[in-house]
């Protein structure tokens, strides 16, 4: 699709939230600032990790807990949150349905893919209610066909190498989707953050030695 000719992006913004990327206690961050994490309310951010334990356990320290609560800003939550919503009202009229849950870290990634995507380009990628948003079933078909060429699209992995070739340049979103012009190296991070797919999404470590990352750090050193 031409540029103008794709779904139109929400309205622009300006709040903004930091990109997490360490795991703190509640003690040394505080009730507020984690009030701004997707993964689950404030009362119930504990879920994320499971506390210390002895090494008589069989459970790794720090091993992952799948969350349940739906909690989130609409503009920025997370597809997978939203279908957990959808699961939820099925368990309550079903016993035998139990809900998934999801993985809060990459649900946060989301959330900090809309964020920079606004911080860029000052407007948000998809619209308030994300599963109908014409903007977000474009996306997301787009997706799917792109992983099924391969390329930086088919995992999470291969979007942490160098952009060299020009079936890379392919791989870095349909043309609607970004208002403006950017490097391909921000529009791949953006792209790869807003994975439909949890678990192809980015986690937060592979955010961090992206190669757009890792491009701004040296840029920062020089």
């Amino acid at each position: 699709l031409a540029k103008g000719n794709g779904p139109q992006s929400p309205s622009p913004v300006t709040g903004l939230s930091p990109l997490f990327e360490k795991k703190l206690s509640l003690q040394s961050f505080g009730r507020t600032a984690l009030s701004l994490l997707t993964c689950g309310g404030v009362e119930q951010i504990n879920e994320c990790f499971i506390p210390h334990q002895s090494h008589h356990t069989s459970k790794p320290v720090g091993a992952f807990n799948r969350m349940t609560s739906i909690v989130g800003s609409p503009h920025y939550v997370a597809p997978e949150i939203i279908s957990q919503s959808d699961e939820e009202k099925k368990s309550l009229s079903s016993a035998s349905i139990e809900p998934r849950g999801y993985d809060g870290t990459k649900a946060d990634v989301w959330s900090s893919g809309v964020i920079l995507y606004a911080m860029l380009f000052r407007s948000l990628p998809f619209g308030e209610d994300l599963l109908r948003c014409p903007r977000y079933q474009s996306f997301k078909k787009w997706y799917e066909e792109a992983r099924k060429r391969g390329g930086r699209r088919l995992s999470a992995r291969a979007t942490l190498y160098p952009i060299h070739t020009e079936s890379d340049h392919a791989d870095l979103g349909p043309q609607w989707f970004f208002p403006s012009q950017t490097t391909p190296e921000s529009r791949d991070i953006i792209v790869a953050m807003l994975n439909p797919d949890p678990i192809e999404r980015l986690n937060i470590q592979q955010v961090l030695v992206h190669p757009w990352i890792s491009l701004q750090f040296v840029k920062a050193l020089s």
